[in-house]
């Protein structure tokens, strides 16, 4: 019986040919920008760096930055304080802190739109690294609270040491993120030029963020330097606290799956006899803490804890407080912390 050829036509391999060519053409000119992306690391995730204190002009990740400098440094600082929360724990320096702690080991473990989850991981990554929890300082707000899991976006997502995830992953939403609205372009052009240009704003960074290389605190130079130099000029251009606000009662977000957590860092605290508290952030919005979800913090971790600032108050009262509508200044770190540690009545 005569065997049957299975050899494909010599036209249809001349198509597939074809075709590879085309997708090689067409993924030619991108091949400079990903060699771009992995000899520049614009993210500063792809190598390791000792310290993120030189000018960075793309937004990082500040949860990678943060346990980069915990893992940078922990040996040689054998850290015992943590503060941690978002992006407004920059409010308080551990400079400040170490004032009523007596604890000059302490650590700004921070995250950009840090998450409940985050803090969770956070403490149990330290604790798994053998630091001691002597004190900490947990800044707060139902945003943080209402999160219990990772993100997809790069800015935010949870770095993989902390959760256990697979990194590829995590370095996949970078890659994705260089090559999404024309970042790539902005990024190259700034980096040839040396200047900042309308259309990059909300893209790039013009103004300095430092991060100290020993407590990993985040402080905003130039910003400051503006205020100190025209305070009455800085508040005028700052249009977001020109808003009207509408003081009420934010949505509650404390269900199972958040008390689960919640009570797991209180068992962490439990075993280091930790001295902490957990502030409720005092946003710019004057929105209250849903006095549900205030119980449920009052009742998991003791109401000498939980230190309230949301609403209308003191500080939410004054403009002058604020750096935008989403962060306030140190100067109000400082009195809250003030306030918190004060000697309580007998």
């Amino acid at each position: 019986m005569a065997s049957v050829s299975t050899a494909k036509p010599a036209s249809d391999t001349k198509a597939v040919s074809r075709l590879l060519l085309k997708s090689l053409l067409l993924v030619i000119p991108y091949l400079p920008i990903v060699v771009s992306y992995f000899v520049l690391d614009p993210f500063r995730v792809l190598y390791d760096y000792k310290k993120f204190d030189e000018p960075l002009t793309v937004v990082p990740n500040r949860d990678y930055i943060s346990t980069q400098m915990y893992l940078n440094t922990y040996q040689q600082r054998p850290y015992s304080s943590f503060i941690l929360g978002n992006s407004r724990t920059m409010s308080f320096l551990t400079r400040d802190w170490v004032k009523y702690t007596g604890d000059s080991l302490a650590f700004h473990y921070d995250a950009s739109g840090e998450s409940l989850y985050g803090v969770g991981q956070k403490l149990q990554f330290v604790e798994q690294h053998n630091s001691s929890l002597k004190n900490v300082l947990i800044i707060c707000d139902q945003e943080l609270l209402k999160m219990v899991g990772d993100v997809d976006n790069h800015i935010y997502r949870k770095d993989p040491r902390t959760t256990g995830d697979f990194s590829f992953a995590f370095q996949l939403a970078f890659l994705k993120a260089y090559f999404s609205d024309t970042f790539f372009f902005q990024y190259l052009k700034q980096r040839v030029t040396g200047k900042f240009t309308p259309e990059m704003f909300g893209i790039l960074e013009d103004r300095r963020i430092y991060y100290d290389p020993v407590t990993n605190d985040m402080v905003l130079p130039d910003i400051n330097a503006e205020i100190k130099r025209d305070s009455v000029g800085f508040y005028a251009r700052n249009r977001s606290l020109r808003l009207a606000r509408k003081a009420g009662v934010s949505d509650a977000v404390i269900g199972p799956e958040q008390l689960r957590q919640l009570v797991a860092m209180r068992n962490i605290f439990k075993r280091h006899n930790t001295n902490y508290h957990i502030v409720i952030s005092p946003l710019f919005k004057q929105q209250q803490l849903n006095p549900a979800d205030l119980a449920l913090l009052q009742r998991t971790f003791g109401a000498s804890h939980i230190h309230d600032y949301s609403g209308v108050n003191e500080f939410t009262k004054e403009v002058g407080n604020y750096y935008e509508q989403d962060h306030y200044r140190p100067l109000v770190g400082r009195k809250i912390l003030e306030q918190i540690y004060a000697p309580r009545p007998q």
